[in-house]
């Protein structure tokens, strides 16, 4: 058996079973019933019925729903990271990582359809990853830049998305809730998620969802990275002293596609080419480097106890963060994927790969990576030691030719990491 073609096929497989023409099994339009997850709605009296939606997957999901409902959509927008055509659907393009002014003008004509639409129309909203950056329209006096810096500073510091996404709603008039508040009409949000553990708060920082309950303080996030002095001014006050008087709304959200659906995929694949799975968690989070150190004593610790029947496939999904030290070209995968090969000392028949099921990890055109021990043949962990301190991941792998490289997959549901023993 080849490991590293197995884990590319597993891999494969997981991302594929979470593509927008993969994840609406349980929706379906009938006598003129929408019918989504055992819920139905009845279209028959109703007016116009607008797709709309954000995100990287929206437009193949809008495709898909437009072929489900055919010609009882009315028109629609929907905001992604590239433009393809849909008939009698606006696409505008926007930008990710950051918003730019592209951002600013899709956020601005997502609020006036919201608020165009009658009370008798009927949304049905497409929510998927990098939605926070897609669309936006800033609180009154904050600015475009304010936002991106204060994202920049967050990121480099290790911020996870729930963190990021909450300060990104407090500097938004769109986000929180806050476009569903311009609707005087029924909607439902079906959502491709992007986030551990699928919490809507977070979800594209929730333009059609609000609830209080379990958001994360400001304070806490100030406090953990030392915020007070860093940010703008501008962003501080809003943030910290800024009274929330803004209108809130929640549409009905129904979950189509999330990282625990692509880790099923994962195992059945495994099974197919007879490995034993094991799913070890849908909600693995932290420094990237250390949850490659967790991975590789798995891989050390079965390799040489006979504790489970070989050859196993661990299966893990979540989302890891990188603390920025160096100015290399790479991301948060393929330094988990380094980090591990560094600590493959001594092992064989063993492989690790991971993938940001986007098809982009960080600031490089590659999607994650796949290591194993023979490459230490060709590379000394101290030369690994020496790219990782400097956050350069993708120029080390690429020596090594093992780089995944995908181009956008048109899906996002968080990472997926294999780690096969033979």
């Amino acid at each position: 058996m080849s490991l590293k073609q197995d884990t590319l096929n597993i891999l494969h497989d997981a991302v594929n079973s979470v593509k927008p023409d993969n994840i609406f099994d349980d929706v379906n339009f009938n006598g003129g019933n929408l019918n989504i997850c055992g819920d139905s709605y009845d279209l028959n009296n109703k007016s116009d019925v607008y797709i709309l939606g954000s995100g990287k997957a929206s437009v193949k999901m809008a495709e898909k729903l437009k072929e489900i409902l055919g010609r009882r959509i009315s028109g629609g927008l929907v905001v992604s990271n590239y433009h393809e055509d849909i008939e009698g659907i606006e696409v505008a393009e926007s930008s990710h990582p950051l918003p730019d002014e592209s951002s600013l003008e899709a956020g601005s004509k997502m609020l006036e359809f919201a608020k165009s639409c009658k009370e008798d129309d009927f949304i049905i909203y497409l929510l998927s990853g990098g939605t926070s950056s897609l669309l936006e329209y800033p609180a009154e006096g904050i600015g475009i830049s304010d936002i991106n810096t204060a994202t920049d500073i967050l990121m480099k510091a290790g911020a996870d998305i729930t963190e990021l996404n909450t300060l990104r709603k407090k500097l938004s008039q769109i986000k929180g809730g806050r476009l569903a508040a311009h609707l005087k009409c029924e909607g439902v949000v079906l959502v491709l998620s992007d986030v551990v553990g699928d919490d809507l708060n977070y979800i594209g920082s929730a333009p059609l969802y609000y609830d209080c309950s379990s958001e994360i303080s400001t304070d806490i996030i100030f406090d953990k990275y030392s915020l007070y002095d860093k940010l703008p001014k501008n962003v501080i006050e809003r943030l910290k002293f800024e009274k929330d008087t803004e209108s809130r709304k929640s549409l009905k959200h129904y979950i189509l596609g999330n990282n625990n659906r692509a880790l099923l995929k994962a195992a059945q694949k495994a099974e197919d080419l007879e490995y034993k799975p094991v799913i070890l968690t849908s909600l693995l989070q932290g420094e990237a480097s250390v949850v490659a150190g967790f991975i590789v004593s798995l891989l050390k610790y079965h390799s040489t106890h006979e504790f489970l029947p070989k050859p196993l496939c661990f299966i893990a999904g979540g989302e890891t963060m990188v603390t920025v030290k160096g100015d290399g070209k790479g991301g948060r995968n393929q330094e988990l994927a380094l980090a591990g090969l560094s600590e493959m000392g001594g092992l064989e028949n063993v492989s690790l790969g991971c993938i940001g099921t986007d098809g982009i990890d960080g600031n490089s055109d590659a999607a994650g990576a796949v290591v194993t021990p023979n490459l230490l043949d060709d590379v000394s962990v101290e030369e690994l030691k020496s790219y990782l301190k400097n956050n350069d991941s993708n120029t080390i792998l690429t020596k090594l030719d093992s780089l995944i490289k995908t181009g956008n997959t048109g899906t996002n549901v968080c990472d997926i990491y294999i780690g096969l023993v033979g």
